[in-house]
């Protein structure tokens, strides 16, 4: 993505570059007035927030970027509450440690491109006159926190309760998985004052469960605790809080992080149920005729906005040697895999079956690397299921993969051809 450092004062525009620099992500400094990055611009980081002109320029130009973020201080976090800035998107940290700088932009970035992609499938779902989805009820703010009692619980109880939210209190960690199992949280807070080994279990278990992944996490340290900290930030908190003391920027910024899920939820729920209403229930891949009247959309819209756009191809055969399985047999094997497929994809991608053998996977916003991985991710879980072959045997199954990136002038159409071609398959006919 195209990330452009911009304010008036060059020395703070340096000062931020920097910082983003340190946590491995690169960007472009522009100080002044908002001018037209060479480039293109993807991701608009005004530092301090302060230049709202420059944000509000570049969001009333022909070609705004996906989001515009305000850059704070962590002493500083944007107000708590769930209501959204009229001209950022949200905000990232960048006096942070490098690592959780970096997971809030790449945060952010998730966020925008599903949120590009929602309008995208809105405007396909309607060129095919299919009615759109139904939004879901607005949901009460609620955390969980985990652990011994503290003072934190009762800071998060009043913090909640400002915005019309409760907390609920588990003091094990295995009630507390019971609880995130059993109902949804917007946040979860780990008292790891007591318990420290506990708590940087439970942060790291959260990022290991599909479900739970991205659920924005606060881990509570013993004052002094430093190696707690950093432990549970690498592990993917979003904040860290020390007890007995002020928790005002903490708070704050996991609150940041509960809007910025809710933003990525919300995207990706119309984005799914879009998908749901243009494809196949069942393997959860789209329709070719929705398929590729969206790719065609999809390599317009990139070549207008200079982003990315690839699409990986994988062929499923039998292994060599292996008997080949009945027609039938092959059928229900190949939808299994189809369906593995679209549960392996980002919910921002697109794929589709092609005649009998073929899955085909558009990525928006991501390169000629990204669909060279998601071909290979498929593949290697594929691979290693049993393929039933019909009279108690199994077939193993082998993948042929090509990936290619939107080229200049290409089509969408052209592009899936030229993918084709390059595992020997001539274009599918619709």
């Amino acid at each position: 993505m195209r990330i452009v450092v911009r304010a008036s004062d060059a020395r703070i525009v340096r000062e931020a570059q920097a910082q983003l620099s340190a946590a491995g992500v690169e960007t472009l400094a522009l100080a002044g007035p908002a001018r037209q990055a060479p480039d293109g611009e993807d991701i608009a980081i005004i530092p301090g927030g302060q230049d709202a002109s420059i944000a509000e320029a570049l969001m009333a130009s022909g070609a705004p970027p996906l989001a515009c973020l305000s850059g704070l201080r962590w002493a500083s976090p944007p107000p708590r509450g769930l209501g959204a800035s009229s001209i950022f998107a949200g905000a990232v940290s960048l006096d942070a440690p490098p690592k959780l700088l970096a997971a809030q932009m790449e945060a952010w970035i998730r966020v925008a491109v599903a949120e590009e992609e929602r309008t995208r499938r809105g405007a396909t779902a309607s060129a095919l006159r299919v009615a759109p989805p139904q939004s879901p009820e607005p949901r009460r703010l609620k955390a969980l926190y985990i652990g011994a009692p503290s003072s934190m619980f009762l800071a998060l109880e009043r913090a909640l309760a400002e915005q019309d939210g409760l907390v609920a209190a588990a003091f094990s960690s295995y009630a507390g998985f019971d609880h995130l199992h059993d109902e949804p949280f917007d946040a979860v807070v780990l008292n790891g004052a007591q318990d420290a080994q506990t708590a940087i279990s439970l942060c790291a278990a959260l990022r290991r469960n599909a479900t739970l992944y991205h659920l924005p996490t606060m881990v509570v340290v013993a004052s002094g605790d430093t190696d707690t900290a950093k432990a549970a930030i690498d592990r993917g908190a979003s904040a860290v809080a020390t007890v007995n003391a002020p928790t005002g920027a903490s708070l704050g910024w996991l609150f940041e992080a509960v809007r910025r899920e809710r933003r990525r939820r919300a995207a990706e729920h119309d984005i799914c149920a879009l998908r749901d209403l243009m494809g196949d229930a069942r393997t959860g891949l789209w329709r070719r005729g929705a398929f590729d009247a969206h790719l065609a959309r999809l390599a317009a819209d990139h070549h207008a906005s200079g982003r990315p756009l690839s699409l990986a191809v994988l062929r499923v055969l039998p292994a060599h040697g292996a008997r080949a399985p009945a027609e039938e047999v092959w059928r229900k094997g190949f939808t299994e895999v189809a369906s593995l497929a679209a549960r392996l994809m980002r919910d921002a991608d697109c794929g589709v079956t092609l005649g009998g053998d073929l899955i085909a996977i558009a990525l928006p916003a991501a390169n000629l690397k990204s669909a060279k991985r998601t071909a290979e991710r498929v593949a290697s879980v594929a691979e290693c299921t049993a393929f039933a072959s019909g009279d108690g045997g199994a077939g193993p199954l082998v993948f042929e993969q090509s990936a290619v990136e939107l080229q200049p002038g290409e089509s969408g159409a052209g592009m899936l051809a030229r993918a084709l071609r390059a595992i020997e398959v001539e274009q599918i006919p619709a």
